[in-house]
């Protein structure tokens, strides 16, 4: 009897873990797309286009970058689609303004 109910305590522990490493990795790449939309809008802020190409090599892959410049701020949304196998798919997104700099 005891080692049924181990094996169950086992594998409901490795579960747990499993699902805790997995939303480590949503805040992980939370935190990725918020910093590459602050690095971006800070470069078109500036109108620096190659700093904002290089800035936009530090998104996460397959993350889809979306500027927008209109008025007077820059508005950038890093936004990439996290999957847990073939179970779930979660779209985690970060985005960041900036006032664009007087030239």
């Amino acid at each position: 009897m005891v080692t049924a109910e181990l094996a169950i305590g086992i594998l409901s522990a490795t579960m747990v873990a499993v699902c805790l490493a997995w939303a480590i990795n949503l805040l992980v790449v939370h935190t990725e797309c918020a910093d590459a939309a602050a690095q971006i809008a800070r470069a078109e802020s500036r109108g620096d286009a190659p700093a904002s190409t290089q800035a936009k090599g530090h998104a996460p892959s397959g993350a889809d970058i979306k500027v927008d410049a209109t008025g007077s701020q820059v508005v950038v949304t890093v936004g990439v689609a996290v999957s847990f196998g073939h179970f779930i798919s979660v779209d985690v997104s970060g985005s960041a303004t900036m006032p664009k700099e007087i030239q």
